[in-house]
């Protein structure tokens, strides 16, 4: 009996390798290292993000935020100029505090700087994209920061006299609904 248990095994096995089929991946098998995001004219953002931010600063992308999931980098054009920029939040490690803080980085001849930063609060990253919440034709800032027992902080950002200025901050709970908070304005 044993014998056929065996046998039935080694035939099963046997197929399955013939037919391409595989075993599933550990969970190891599946963590890859990020691939670079590439913007627009294919500049490697990722390294262009280590020479920019401080040492050691980390990424966030939030499941939330607009684009494809995972997405770290958004584009848009903030100020109005017909160039895009680019927004990205990052967990900086100062001592054994994790500060969160968002930047906004402009392409200015020919080289990418940081033209505005702030501090997040909260302990991650529940939304970030840009988004024309205002209806003026450019897009503004959102961050939604978690703070914990499913409690939220949102702060939106526009654009206003060469500058970023805070428009609205708001609470909510579970899930970011934009319109609805929008709508209250």
């Amino acid at each position: 009996m044993l014998s056929k248990w065996i046998c039935t095994g080694l035939i099963v096995t046997s197929f399955g390798w013939i037919s391409g089929c595989e075993m599933p991946s550990t969970p190891m098998d599946l963590i890859k290292s990020p691939s670079s995001e590439m913007n627009v004219q294919g500049e490697d953002f990722n390294a262009i993000l280590r020479n920019l931010l401080p040492d050691g600063a980390r990424l966030l992308a939030s499941d939330h935020g607009q684009g494809k999931k995972g997405n770290d980098i958004a584009f848009g054009d903030v100020d109005g100029d017909g160039i895009d920029e680019a927004m990205v939040v990052y967990e900086e490690n100062a001592a054994k505090d994790k500060i969160l803080k968002a930047a906004l980085l402009k392409k200015h001849n020919e080289e990418w700087q940081v033209i505005w930063d702030t501090k997040g609060f909260g302990n991650g990253l529940e939304f970030a994209g840009l988004t024309d919440v205002t209806k003026d034709g450019q897009p503004e800032i959102i961050l939604g920061w978690s703070l914990g027992a499913g409690e939220n902080g949102l702060d939106i950002y526009e654009w206003r006299n060469n500058s970023l200025k805070l428009w609205t901050t708001e609470w909510y709970q579970g899930h970011l609904d934009l319109d609805k908070i929008i709508h209250n304005k």
